[in-house]
């Protein structure tokens, strides 16, 4: 299952949040019955997590925020905007 490592996703059905990585990777150890890694809720096994593009839209402005506050690590160059960077790769 393909999925952007640093996206934000939404468990289904109970809404908690999750990067794709954590969410993905805790359901793969019980995906014959997944359960929300926040609450152990069970999950709709069609479809256990969705995109959360709030979540990510609000990581893109603060990152974009950083930046602009004149932090070089955050700056287009700078160590932490490039790892950043890379996992939405």
């Amino acid at each position: 299952m393909a999925h952007r490592r640093a996206a934000a996703f939404m468990t289904n059905p109970c809404g908690h949040t999750t990067c794709g990585d954590c969410g993905y990777g805790w359901i793969s150890r019980n995906k014959y019955s997944p359960t929300c890694p926040v609450c152990r809720s069970e999950l709709i096994k069609i479809k256990p997590l969705l995109p959360n593009y709030a979540v990510d839209n609000l990581v893109k402005h603060h990152v974009h925020s950083l930046a602009m506050s004149g932090r070089p690590e955050w700056q287009q160059r700078g160590f932490k905007f490039i790892e950043w960077n890379k996992r939405l790769e």
